[in-house]
C-alpha cells in the first residue's frame, strides 16, 4: 500500500513538470495530501501490529492459566444473575367450603351446616437440580390443624428412578391418593372412606417409582413400590391403629393412547399390613382401577373411571377381655370384604360439567345378626360450574342405603378456590 502511493506521487510530479504553472500549483497541493495519507497509513499499520501482539499475549496467558487450574478447580458455568426472590418457596392456598344438609339425625362433621371443611396451605420449592420439597398443612373449622404432607422428591438415582420420602399420599387407590380439589365429586367414594379414611390415606413412607423399559412405546408402564408406617385414616378399619407395624404396597400403572382423542389407564395395587398390634401380616388387599378418557370435541370431554378393592383377612373373630370387669367383647370380621365404585363425568362445555357415581362397599366388622343388607350402597349425581382454573362450584345429591338398616339423603354445595402457586390446579 505504501509503495502504491509513492508511485502515484512520482507520476503526479512528472505530470506537473510538463504542464503550465496553474497546474503545477494544483499538483503541489495533491502532493501534500498524498504525503499526509501515507503518514496515516503507516500509523494504522503500527497500531494493528501492536494490537495483534497484545491479543496473542493475552491468549497465551489464558491458556496457561486454564492448564494450571484445570486439575484443581472444575469448569463452572457462566454466572447467572442472583435474586433473593428465587430462594422463596412457591406458596399457595386452597380453600374447600362446603354446605351440607342431611336427613340423618347424627351430628357428623360438617352435617347440616356451612363449614370451611379444609383449607390447605401449600409450600414447595426445588432444593437443588435433583430434589424438591413439598409441604401441605391442612386447617379446618371442626378439626385441629394437621400436617397432611411433607416429603422430598429426588430424581438423582440410577435408571431414572424417582424417590419420595416423608409424609405423603401413597399410590394405593386412584381416588384415595389425590387431594379433594382433584376429585370429580364433593366426597370420596365409600370404599375409600370405609377402608382407608374419610380423606384417604396419608402416612410417612418411602416410595420408589420408575418407568419400565418395555419396547412397546405405545403403552407406558410405571411401577411404584414402597413401605409406610402402619394404621389407616379417620374412621377406617382396613388395618389396625398401631403405626409401629409397617405396611407394604406396590402399584403398576399402564397408560395407552388409543387414538388422537382417546386414552386408557389401567392400574393394579397390592397392599399388605397388620390388623392389630402384633408384627404379623393379617391383611392383603388388591386394588384394580380403569380410566377411559375421550374427547368428543376439544371442549367436550368424557371420563369413565372405576375401581375395585378386594381384601383377604386372616382374622374373622376377635375376642377382647376387659382387664377390670373381665367382660368379653366379640367382634366379627368379614373374611373377604370388597368394594367398588364407578364414576361417569362429562364436560358439557369449558364451564359446565355433569356426572354421577355408584358405590358399593362391604363392611369389615359388622355383626351378621344386626346386618340388614350385604353392604352400604349409594348413588350420587352432581353439576359442576368451572368459574376458572382457580375456582369451581359444585352441587351434589347423594342417596345412601346402609348395611345396618336405614338410608339417608344428602345435599352438598361446594366452592373450591385456589390462590398462589398450586402444583395440582383445580381440574
Amino acid at each position: 500500500m505504501k509503495s502504491f502511493f509513492l508511485a502515484l506521487s512520482l507520476c503526479l510530479i512528472s505530470a506537473a513538470s510538463a504542464s503550465a504553472d496553474p497546474v503545477a500549483e494544483e499538483l503541489a497541493a495533491l502532493r501534500g495530501q498524498v504525503q499526509q495519507l501515507t503518514g496515516m497509513i503507516e500509523q494504522l499499520h503500527t497500531t494493528v501490529s501492536s494490537q495483534q501482539e497484545r491479543i496473542q499475549s493475552l491468549e497465551g496467558e489464558r491458556l496457561a492459566q486454564a492448564s494450571s487450574s484445570a486439575a484443581v478447580v472444575p469448569a463452572r458455568p457462566a454466572a447467572t444473575p442472583f435474586s433473593a426472590q428465587s430462594l422463596n418457596p412457591d406458596i399457595g392456598v386452597v380453600a374447600d367450603i362446603v354446605a351440607q344438609s342431611s336427613e340423618s339425625a347424627e351430628d357428623a362433621e360438617g352435617n347440616d351446616r356451612i363449614s370451611a371443611r379444609e383449607v390447605e396451605l401449600v409450600f414447595g420449592h426445588a432444593i437443588d437440580p435433583y430434589s424438591r420439597l413439598d409441604v401441605t398443612v391442612a386447617l379446618s373449622d371442626f378439626e385441629e390443624a394437621s400436617l397432611e404432607e411433607a416429603y422430598v422428591t429426588h430424581w438423582g438415582l440410577p435408571a431414572e428412578i424417582k424417590t419420595r420420602v416423608g409424609k405423603l399420599r401413597p399410590k394405593i387407590s386412584k381416588a384415595g391418593a389425590v387431594h379433594r380439589d382433584s376429585l370429580e365429586t364433593v366426597d370420596e367414594p365409600l370404599f375409600v372412606q370405609r377402608y382407608l379414611g374419610a380423606e384417604g390415606l396419608s402416612r410417612a413412607a418411602l416410595e420408589l417409582s420408575g418407568f419400565l423399559p418395555f419396547p412397546w412405546t405405545a403403552v407406558t408402564h410405571e411401577l411404584t413400590a414402597g413401605f409406610m408406617e402402619g394404621g389407616v385414616g379417620e374412621g377406617a378399619n382396613l388395618l389396625g391403629q398401631t403405626r409401629r407395624r409397617p405396611s407394604f404396597y406396590t402399584h403398576i400403572k399402564n397408560f395407552w393412547d388409543i387414538s388422537e382423542f382417546s386414552s386408557v389407564e389401567l392400574g393394579a395395587t397390592h397392599l399388605a399390613g397388620s390388623s392389630d398390634a402384633d408384627s404379623s401380616v393379617e391383611v392383603n388387599a388388591l386394588g384394580l382401577d380403569a380410566t377411559l378418557t375421550h374427547f368428543v370435541t376439544p371442549a367436550n370431554k368424557l371420563k369413565w373411571q372405576s375401581e375395585l378393592f378386594l381384601q383377604d383377612r386372616d382374622e374373622h373373630i376377635s375376642v377382647e377381655t376387659d382387664a377390670v370387669t373381665g367382660e368379653e367383647t366379640t367382634t366379627f370380621f368379614a373374611e373377604n370384604p370388597w368394594g367398588w365404585y364407578s364414576l361417569l363425568d362429562y364436560r358439557l362445555s369449558p364451564r359446565f360439567g355433569i356426572g354421577g357415581r355408584l358405590d358399593y362397599v362391604e363392611l369389615i366388622n359388622v355383626d351378621p345378626a344386626v346386618r340388614v343388607r350385604s353392604a352400604d350402597t349409594a348413588w350420587s349425581g352432581y353439576l359442576t360450574f368451572y368459574q376458572s382454573e382457580f375456582a369451581r362450584w359444585r352441587l351434589q345429591l347423594k342417596h345412601t342405603d346402609f348395611a345396618q338398616g336405614g338410608d339417608d339423603n344428602t345435599v352438598f354445595v361446594q366452592g373450591t378456590m385456589a390462590i398462589g402457586v398450586h402444583k395440582h390446579q383445580i381440574q
